[in-house]
């Protein structure tokens, strides 16, 4: 449309795009994926100490490569039962760097083995970050998203990249992550929601303010 300015989704996990796109939705942008830049660098190694941190090395290292405007984000599992015994920070890379989706999740189902109802309980927490040419401009980090983690892993009814939702149940539902109908997705994804909220009460502002 008129008046779009290309935005890097910076990511190559397809859910992920998929929600960064849904973010954007509406505002005049033109995401453009990473699978369009094969000549973009890799993401770098995630070093910081929270959800947060990683978003904003990830956002700052891809507009610069990217010589413009990119979201990124960084998301995890948190699951009180485990305590010491899980990294929310490592929730993607706890089974290995090379592991599939399958491998992920089972790897998973296996620590919470002999755990039941509320010790089932688990907190999705995700951070957005935005820069442009390597300069961070703005990074939030919201959590909320509550459910159970189910006992098996279905690889056929389940979200590539978004493992973990694929394991989540939703006790106030009835329903898994996967089987939720969109309107019900807006009301029990909270933590997607209010990132939402965020980036694009942001976005309005940085708008109306070039505008005076």
């Amino acid at each position: 449309m008129p008046g779009t300015k290309p935005i890097l989704l910076a990511t190559s996990n397809p859910a992920k795009a998929a929600k960064l796109r849904w973010l954007l939705k509406g505002l005049p942008f033109a995401p453009v994926l990473l699978s369009d830049r094969p000549d973009l660098p890799p993401a770098p190694e995630e070093t910081g100490a929270t959800f947060e941190e990683n978003a904003r090395q990830k956002a700052a290292h891809a507009s610069a490569a990217f010589g413009g405007l990119a979201i990124a984000s960084d998301g995890g599992v948190r699951i009180p039962a485990l305590g010491a015994g899980w990294d929310p920070l490592l929730t993607r890379r706890a089974a290995g760097e090379e592991a599939s989706d399958a491998d992920r999740a089972g790897r998973l189902l296996l620590l919470m083995e002999g755990l039941r109802g509320e010790e089932r309980r688990v907190l999705w927490a995700e951070a957005i970050a935005v820069a442009d040419r390597g300069r961070l401009l703005a990074a939030w980090e919201e959590a909320g998203t509550e459910g159970l983690l189910t006992e098996t892993y279905d690889p056929a009814n389940a979200i590539p990249g978004f493992w973990v939702y694929s394991l989540w149940w939703f006790p106030q539902l009835g329903k898994r992550y996967v089987d939720l109908t969109p309107q019900e997705l807006e009301q029990a994804d909270v933590t997607w929601g209010r990132l939402k909220e965020r980036v694009r009460g942001w976005f309005k502002i940085e708008g109306e303010s070039k505008q005076t």
